[in-house]
């Protein structure tokens, strides 16, 4: 694919642009942006999203570094300690960048006395799009690359540059299969939360749905350094997925029985 946007020489200098890092920023954009819109239509306080998004950047870099090294490549870290902030190198698991966000928004929700489930809903909803979005630059750069195939789908990385470790063979597009689930699960909670019956309604929904959606893009996926568990039945993705999907299910559960005896 393209994995930077611009590589040119400016007055002796090599500059360098990557497209992972142009679209990561715009992923964080597009969701702070919806979180200030969807923030203002409830008549909450905008400094309330600007400190949480600050918060979320920070936590998804260390989320995602620390995962990447602690469950895909501890063997390699393990030899060379001197890799580990290395961030620029790329090596980053999004579900950490998650979980520990979500994590975040409760700490920041818990300090200023606010509704976390109200502030939760509307990261889930921003987290939706920034993972479209992000999966893109993913795509472009050549990670997160898809297991061999023959499907119309198929694509070849083979720029030289690529992050992908298989060149010159078609690959299910497994970042672009992420992203469109991605989306089309924005479009359902934008949809949702104009109806929301409950605050907690759209983040546990999410949780449901892009657990589901990662535990099945997994097979897609041929980046197998990754790690697996259950002498490779699962990833650790799929692992946490699965995790995530029962607690995501009984907050609806509570939460929905919550809603309906306050009513009564």
């Amino acid at each position: 694919m393209h994995p930077y946007v611009l590589d040119t020489t400016l007055f002796g200098i090599h500059i360098l642009l990557p497209s992972y890092g142009v679209m990561l920023a715009l992923a964080f954009s597009t969701a702070y942006f919806i979180s200030l819109h969807r923030a203002a239509k409830l008549g909450d306080d905008p400094k309330h999203i600007e400190n949480l998004f600050l918060l979320i950047v920070l936590g998804s870099v260390f989320g995602s570094r620390f995962f990447h090294v602690v469950f895909e490549e501890p063997q390699y870290y393990a030899a060379h300690p001197e890799k580990i902030i290395a961030v620029w190198e790329g090596g980053y698991t999004l579900y950490g960048a998650l979980l520990v966000s979500i994590g975040m928004v409760w700490m920041y929700s818990r300090g200023k006395k606010i509704d976390y489930f109200n502030f939760s809903d509307i990261a889930a909803l921003a987290t939706a799009a920034g993972i479209g979005v992000g999966r893109i630059g993913c795509f472009l750069a050549g990670c997160c690359w898809g297991k061999a195939t023959q499907c119309f789908l198929g694509v070849k990385f083979n720029h030289p540059q690529t992050f992908a470790n298989v060149r010159n063979v078609s690959v299910h597009p497994s970042q672009l299969y992420e992203s469109a689930g991605c989306f089309l699960i924005f479009g359902y909670l934008w949809w949702r939360f104009e109806k929301r019956e409950y605050r907690g309604q759209i983040f546990f929904q999410g949780l449901v749905l892009y657990s589901i959606l990662r535990f099945f893009i997994e097979y897609f996926r041929g980046d197998d350094y990754r790690g697996y568990v259950f002498s490779g039945l699962l990833s650790y993705s799929q692992l946490v997925s699965l995790g995530i999907l029962p607690f995501a299910i009984a907050g609806i559960v509570i939460y929905r029985k919550k809603n309906a005896s306050a009513r009564r």
